[in-house]
C-alpha cells in the first residue's frame, strides 16, 4: 500500500514539473526587450561576463536593494540559460588542474556568457539583414581560445554604444557593428581582416585594437622570424586594399582607426601616427585615427571635420 501510494506521489511530482517547463517557443515569448537587449548585445561582442551584464542590463533595475536584485538577475540567467538560449563557463582551468590540496580559491571564476547554437540561430531570426552580420558559430566556439582580444574588441563596441552615442542613435540604422568582417583588394589578391569594421552613418571605421591580447596568428603581416606585428606593413596591407582601380568610394574613404587601450606613454601612439603618415599621403589619402578609447578616435575625428580635413560622415 505504501510503494503505490509513493508511486502516485511521484506521478504528481512529474506531472508537476511538466506543467511548469516551458517549451522553447514560450521561454522565447517571454524575452523581454532588456533581455533581447542583451542577447543581440552578446551576438557581436561574443562574449561576456557577469560583472557587464550587470552594469549594462541590471544597473537601472527598479529593484533598489542590491542583494535582491543581485539575486533576481542572477534567477534571471539561469533561466535563459535553462532555456538553451545561453551558455555559461565559471571554472577555472588551471585550478582545476592543481590537487584539491592546493586550490585556494576552489574552482570557480566570475560566470562567462555566450550564446548557444540555438541562441545564435534565435538572434539571427530577430535580426533583419541577417546576411550582413553571419557569424559561424563554429569560428564561435574555436575563438574561446582568445577570449581576451574578443572581450577586449567588445568592450569597444560596449563603450561606443552606452558611453558615447547619444541614446537616439539607432544601431542597424543610424550605426553598425561588424564583428567579423574580411576586406578584399583588387581581384582578392590582398585582404584585411579588422578587429571590427564601424559604420557610423555613412562613413565607415576598420578598428584595429592593438593591445597585448591579440592573437599574432590572426594577423598577415609578421616580420622575420620574430612574429612581431609590424604596423607599417600591416598599413601598407590596408594601402593595397583601399586604393585599387576598381575600388568602391565607401570603402576607400573609410577611416582606419587604432585603439591602443594599454599605451601609458604617447610613443606608441606617435609612431603608428608616423608609419601612417609616411603611406599615406596626398596620392592615398587614406586617414589613420589613433587613441586609448573609441572616444578618442571619435574626438579626433571631430576635430578633424572642424579643421575641414575630411568630409562629412
Amino acid at each position: 500500500m505504501n510503494v503505490g501510494n509513493s508511486d502516485n506521489r511521484e506521478k504528481k511530482v512529474r506531472k508537476s514539473r511538466q506543467k511548469k517547463e516551458l517549451s522553447f517557443g514560450e521561454q522565447v515569448d517571454r524575452l523581454s526587450d532588456r533581455d533581447w537587449r542583451m542577447l543581440i548585445d552578446l551576438y557581436f561582442c561574443r562574449c561576456m561576463p557577469l560583472t557587464a551584464v550587470t552594469k549594462h542590463y541590471y544597473e537601472n533595475d527598479e529593484i533598489k536593494d542590491w542583494a535582491k536584485r543581485k539575486r533576481n538577475m542572477r534567477d534571471h540567467m539561469a533561466i535563459i540559460t535553462k532555456a538553451g538560449i545561453l551558455e555559461k563557463a565559471e571554472t577555472d582551468p588551471n585550478a582545476v588542474a592543481l590537487p584539491s590540496s592546493k586550490r585556494t580559491g576552489g574552482i570557480k571564476t566570475e560566470s562567462w556568457y555566450f550564446l548557444s547554437q540555438k541562441g545564435f540561430r534565435l538572434v539571427e531570426a530577430r535580426l533583419k539583414d541577417v546576411d550582413r552580420y553571419r557569424l559561424s558559430k563554429n569560428e564561435l566556439d574555436l575563438a574561446r581560445a582568445r577570449k581576451d582580444h574578443l572581450w577586449a574588441v567588445a568592450q569597444v563596441y560596449l563603450d561606443l554604444k552606452y558611453e558615447f552615442l547619444p541614446q537616439q542613435a539607432q544601431q542597424f540604422y543610424d550605426w553598425d557593428w561588424y564583428p567579423s568582417l574580411t576586406i578584399y583588394g583588387h581581384n582578392d589578391l590582398y585582404e584585411v581582416r579588422p578587429d571590427a569594421v564601424l559604420r557610423l552613418q555613412d562613413q565607415l571605421y576598420y578598428i584595429e585594437l592593438d593591445l597585448a591580447t591579440e592573437p599574432i596568428r590572426r594577423s598577415p603581416f609578421q616580420k622575420g622570424d620574430t612574429f612581431q606585428v609590424s604596423i607599417t606593413n600591416k598599413l601598407e596591407r590596408y594601402k593595397a586594399v583601399l586604393h585599387h582601380s576598381d575600388v568602391n568610394e565607401v570603402q576607400k574613404s573609410g577611416i582606419i582607426a587604432f585603439i591602443v587601450p594599454d599605451a601609458v606613454y604617447g610613443a606608441r601612439l606617435s609612431n603608428i601616427r608616423s608609419a601612417a603618415k609616411s603611406i599615406f599621403t596626398e596620392k592615398f589619402p587614406t586617414k589613420v585615427l589613433v587613441g586609448r578609447t573609441i572616444q578618442d578616435i571619435m574626438s579626433e575625428r571631430k576635430d578633424l571635420l572642424v579643421a575641414g580635413s575630411v568630409g562629412e560622415g
